[in-house]
């Protein structure tokens, strides 16, 4: 029995009725900043998709007020862009503050806790470390809280100047470019697997 890549196994996740709107809701994901610009996607994060309705979290009034007048021709793009059928988005402040607010004091908890080597590392992202209390039951619920914080620590970083791939600010910051892109520029044959 042939292994299928994760990607392909999560699409077919996807064709389910069950599955549509979390498909839907990664694309709104993957294309939020190429949508609403880079400037935009750092003051407003999609939240959830609920019946054809996007919640998106912004940081402060004004941005609600601001993305609200602009809702029907952030909604066109949406729609066009990602072949979306979503009826309305709705922004709120509140839900920013809300999300981080609970996640943050957890995340720097977690993230003192690692050795200093793994904090220093360049693709090091405190935002990748779990903060449920609880356990997961069963592996369909581990594979979702994994895909859905994999989206979204996705739609959080800035691209590759070379390929366009998303990656770590850490990357970027130590090279210039992500580290396959990195690894490409090098001159010969590179660790043990090399042709």
């Amino acid at each position: 029995m042939p292994l299928d890549s994760i990607h392909t196994v999560i699409n077919q996740f996807e064709q389910q009725p069950r599955w549509r709107s979390r498909g839907q809701f990664r694309q709104v994901l993957n294309g939020w900043a190429a949508v609403v610009g880079e400037g935009v996607a750092r003051q407003a994060a999609p939240l959830r998709l609920d019946q054809d309705v996007l919640y998106v979290a912004v940081v402060n009034p004004m941005w609600a007020q601001t993305l609200t007048l602009e809702r029907v021709r952030i909604l066109a793009k949406l729609n066009d862009r990602l072949r979306l059928n979503l009826s309305d988005i709705r922004f709120s402040s509140g839900d920013w503050y809300r999300q981080n607010k609970t996640t943050q004091a957890a995340v720097l908890t977690a993230a003192a806790a690692l050795p200093e080597w793994l904090r220093q590392h360049p693709c090091f992202e405190p935002r990748a470390i779990p903060v449920a209390n609880q356990r997961p039951q069963t592996a369909a619920e581990s594979f979702e809280r994994w895909a859905a914080l994999t989206r979204q620590l996705t739609a959080q970083q800035p691209l590759c100047p070379q390929c366009h791939c998303h990656c770590p600010m850490g990357e970027l910051k130590r090279w210039g470019r992500c580290s396959i892109c990195a690894v490409k520029g090098l001159k010969g044959p590179v660790g043990r697997h090399s042709v």
